[in-house]
């Protein structure tokens, strides 16, 4: 930015600027500025002079504006950095300790296992003995073998979570493939309306364009026609035998031109049912309907041996 037409000095520091009640003095010199301003709006020169000082106070807000979003901007980068460096640390350290530990805490794990192992059977052996000297040998048996049991039921406790954790996972991959199957899905048969719409689209505008220009080549026929009729007719004045044998040759060709055009206009109408049907056999193959069936059904409706069912050609 020119800060020469802005109001603020050119030389201010954004740091300085935006430091707290940095703003107060140049916003205070600016205000000076205005209320001494007193130009004259009824001369052309006071009016260009209200519009250039307009235009330095906008130029000020925008220098301001900027310097602060420059100053944020850098800071945000910093602050972007510096958290993304913590939390590549933070990872890099927590995955660094679990390997370092992980000797450490399998060892612990198995010792424990191996300490209660150990109570449990010191345990057992002290019950059995208590149970033979004191002759209980009977409840001190059913004692461990309600601890064993115990422990058996533990273990199946464990192994029914491990299989309901199991289960609750496998239930969410089927539920999260069976949305991402709906979404493909949907997508192919958005894709195929997107491509039959479009293809009916170019059909419409392709005969559409095919009308007009018949339209066109009819009325430049017809024009031509009037043409030669008014030729006729003078020539007629001149030679009126020769005329009446040149008139019945041209209605003759006038004729066979309009069994031609009848003809092609008949050609053209088979040619667009059979498109029509074609488009129909296809649709009713994708939904399933074999091709012989299909013609004959398409043949059934043309015949009107359907009720309440026609085809619009």
């Amino acid at each position: 930015m020119n800060t020469e037409t802005a109001l603020v000095p050119k030389d201010i520091k954004p740091i300085v600027l935006f430091s707290e009640n940095g703003l107060d003095p140049v916003l205070a010199e600016i205000g000076k500025k205005i209320s001494a301003f007193k130009p004259d709006v009824s001369t052309l020169n006071g009016r260009k002079e209200i519009a250039s000082f307009a235009y330095k106070i906008a130029q000020s807000k925008t220098f301001i504006d900027n310097a602060g979003k420059e100053l944020v901007a850098e800071q945000k980068a910093r602050i972007k950095l510096v958290d993304a460096e913590r939390k590549r640390a933070r990872d890099w350290l927590d995955e660094k300790k679990a390997e370092v530990r992980k000797p450490l805490t399998e060892y612990e794990e198995a010792e424990k296992l191996r300490i209660e192992e150990e109570a449990l059977r010191i345990e057992i052996e002290t019950a059995h003995e208590e149970a033979l000297r004191e002759n209980e040998l009977v409840d001190r048996q059913r004692e461990i073998e309600r601890k064993e049991a115990e422990l058996r039921r533990q273990e199946e406790e464990r192994r029914q979570k491990e299989e309901a954790e199991r289960a609750e996972r496998e239930r969410i991959e089927r539920e999260e493939r069976l949305k991402k199957e709906a979404a493909e899905r949907a997508k192919r048969e958005a894709d195929e309306k997107i491509r039959h719409e479009r293809e009916e689209k170019e059909r419409i505008e392709r005969e559409a364009k095919e009308a007009a220009e018949k339209a066109e080549r009819d009325r430049i026929a017809a024009e031509e026609r009037a043409r030669i009729e008014k030729e006729l007719a003078v020539k007629r004045a001149r030679e009126e035998a020769a005329a009446v044998a040149k008139a019945e040759r041209e209605a003759e060709e006038k004729r066979q031109r309009e069994l031609q055009a009848e003809a092609d206009r008949k050609a053209a109408n088979r040619k667009h049912q059979a498109s029509v049907n074609n488009k129909i056999l296809q649709a009713l193959n994708i939904i399933g309907v074999n091709e012989d069936t299909g013609k004959k059904l398409i043949t059934e409706i043309v015949h009107g041996n359907i009720p309440f069912v026609s085809i619009n050609y």
